[in-house]
């Protein structure tokens, strides 16, 4: 009896597993090739099922792209409920938001490139998330919108676009990443050594780059506007 009874509960870890190895595969070759190279046949390949078998728990690869990206986005909004659930101090949230989003890409070292490959070349992909995944980035946008608003009603801070100071920290934080391919010619290193293969050196030059946006935001809010 025991045997039978566990005989479903085996069926469904080896389809987890399965599933998991499946996506594992497919996120790195979408990371790598982006989505229009990465085939189902390299990421049955490098997943170790047959082709049909991928067909089987994945019926497209839009299908498995569209797990990927959830999975991230997912990741990205699980990552903003600390800063979003706290009531502390403006600058303290706003900070950490900041902090949070930058960190997010660091975790994801490839996601912008691969993000903005996609809006690129396959935008309606990104579109198909409007219903799922942009009422939870929005929110998280609002978030920061209205405290920024909040903040220069009551005179504390200088008058600012919240709209454009949100695109600035989007903007800032992403070209960070966008620009990683290319890092080694941008901030060359004087013993000729490459920044993006050094983990220790790249870690202190991402370390740097957020402090520095950081530093910017702050001049931007309560340093003296000409």
């Amino acid at each position: 009896m025991n045997r039978y009874q566990n005989e479903p509960e085996n069926g469904n870890t080896i389809q987890k597993s399965t599933e998991q190895a499946i996506m594992d595969a497919a996120e790195e070759l979408f990371l790598e090739k982006g989505y229009n190279l990465a085939t189902t046949t390299l990421i049955a390949k490098k997943a170790g099922v047959t082709h049909a078998m991928l067909h089987y728990y994945f019926r497209t690869k839009e299908h498995i792209f569209m797990k990927v990206l959830e999975k991230t986005l997912g990741e990205l909004k699980q990552s903003f409920r600390p800063v979003m659930s706290k009531d502390e101090p403006f600058w303290e949230t706003l900070e950490k938001g900041i902090s949070t989003h930058f960190d997010f890409f660091a975790g994801h070292p490839r996601f912008a490139t691969f993000l903005y490959d996609t809006v690129m070349h396959n935008p309606e992909l990104i579109v198909r998330l409007k219903e799922s995944f942009f009422p939870i980035l929005r929110r998280i946008y609002d978030f920061h919108i209205g405290m920024i608003r909040k903040e220069m009603a009551e005179g504390r801070i200088n008058e600012v676009d919240p709209v454009q100071l949100v695109s600035d920290i989007i903007t800032l934080n992403l070209s960070t990443y966008l620009l990683m391919p290319v890092a080694d010619r941008v901030f060359p290193d004087p013993e000729g050594n490459s920044l993006v293969s050094d983990e220790k050196k790249l870690k202190e030059l991402l370390e740097i780059r957020k402090t520095e946006i950081i530093a910017l935001i702050r001049y931007r809010l309560y340093g003296k506007i000409q």
